[in-house]
């Protein structure tokens, strides 16, 4: 299965929303990522609301299945793990596609990452790790944002 890793760390925001950083470790890249509400500067998330990230990107050989787990980092290097709940299964959310996935396979995930009321307004790094079953990288990037109150 596929898996989605999220690491945030705290970090100044400094680069568009729309702009997305490629992982450590010759990770491939997704082809697109488009965050819904992010169409320049900082990607604001709000506060009691789900961000939706669209990520495009190319199974590199036949996959089984997707799923989704994540972490956040803190400012002190800290690790915990991200609630994506439901939202975890990858294939139930791969947009005119279906697991397995074919070597090749152009593919649009849908990501919903709930921001829960209680979390502190910070800015931070998010790093997104479409993996598969034997946790190998399918895609992978960073976008920098920050947690804010809704208007």
């Amino acid at each position: 299965m596929f898996r989605v890793l999220l690491l945030v760390a705290l970090v100044p925001a400094l680069a568009s929303a729309t702009e997305f950083f490629a992982c450590g470790g010759g990770r491939p890249l997704p082809t697109s990522v488009n965050i819904e509400g992010c169409p320049s500067g900082t990607c604001n998330l709000v506060r009691g609301s789900d961000v939706i990230a669209f990520i495009d990107f190319t199974a590199g050989k036949s996959r089984c299945s997707v799923d989704d787990h994540g972490c956040n980092r803190d400012g002190a290097g800290r690790h915990d793990d991200y609630p994506l709940g439901s939202n975890s299964a990858t294939c139930n959310f791969l947009q005119g596609s279906s697991c397995p996935l074919s070597a090749g396979e152009d593919v649009t995930y849908r990501l919903t990452m709930p921001i829960l009321s209680i979390y502190p307004l910070v800015s931070l790094t998010i790093e997104i790790d479409v993996v598969d079953a034997a946790q190998q990288s399918v895609a992978c990037f960073s976008v920098n944002a920050q947690v804010v109150t809704a208007n």
